[in-house]
């Protein structure tokens, strides 16, 4: 019977685990250790002993669909960076928009329309809310966060102009348009130019 590396969901603890059946790497599994249940991805098969009573239990699609087939409801608890504020949110949107999290990892979050904030998940709640959506993320640290380059879309496009001073042309950066996405996010256009105006290029 071959034993088999797991990434643990959540942690990213590793477990090795035998398993009756032929297990694929990536595929999202629950297993059982001494009598809790636990889910993770199939890193690769070993030839090390497996850890202390454990082994396969089922398959699922993603650790979002394992986790919640494990408890009765699905929340995810984070801490609000610079603070003590424990963030109990409801895990269907964020496992829709991102997958599950990792603990100690920092998100940059959001509550409805307000002001996106950063917190770092510490694991399951009980309870939580809905009405919240993941902005960017992960961040190893706090301060990271919220740091993110700008989103953007397409390719760069650069411009040739004429140089007075000199034979031939120079390639320079033109101004791109910038548009916001559903969840608020500010995105540059890098594939066009923006025209006219006091930040095109007749501005």
């Amino acid at each position: 019977m071959p034993n088999y590396i797991i990434n643990q969901c959540l942690t990213n603890n590793e477990y090795i685990i035998s398993a009756a059946t032929t297990l694929i790497e990536g595929e999202i599994i629950r297993f059982i250790v001494v009598e809790d249940p636990f889910c993770g991805t199939v890193m690769s098969e070993t030839e090390s002993p497996v850890t202390l009573g454990s082994n396969y239990d089922a398959t699922y699609t993603d650790c979002c669909e394992c986790l919640n087939d494990n408890v009765e409801s699905l929340n995810f608890k984070f801490i609000q960076c610079g603070t003590e504020n424990e963030i109990n949110i409801e895990a269907f949107n964020f496992c829709d928009q991102f997958g599950s999290p990792t603990t100690g990892l920092t998100y940059e979050i959001q509550f409805t329309s307000e002001t996106p904030f950063c917190a770092t998940f510490e694991g399951l709640s009980e309870s939580g809310e809905t009405n919240y959506s993941y902005v960017s993320g992960p961040f190893l640290i706090c301060d990271e966060c919220g740091e993110d380059l700008p989103r953007s879309a397409n390719t760069e496009n650069f411009i040739c102009v004429p140089d007075c001073e000199f034979t031939g042309s120079t390639a320079v950066t033109p101004p791109h348009p910038v548009w916001t996405d559903g969840y608020g996010t500010e995105v540059t256009q890098l594939n066009m130019i923006v025209l006219g105006g006091p930040n095109g290029l007749n501005g």
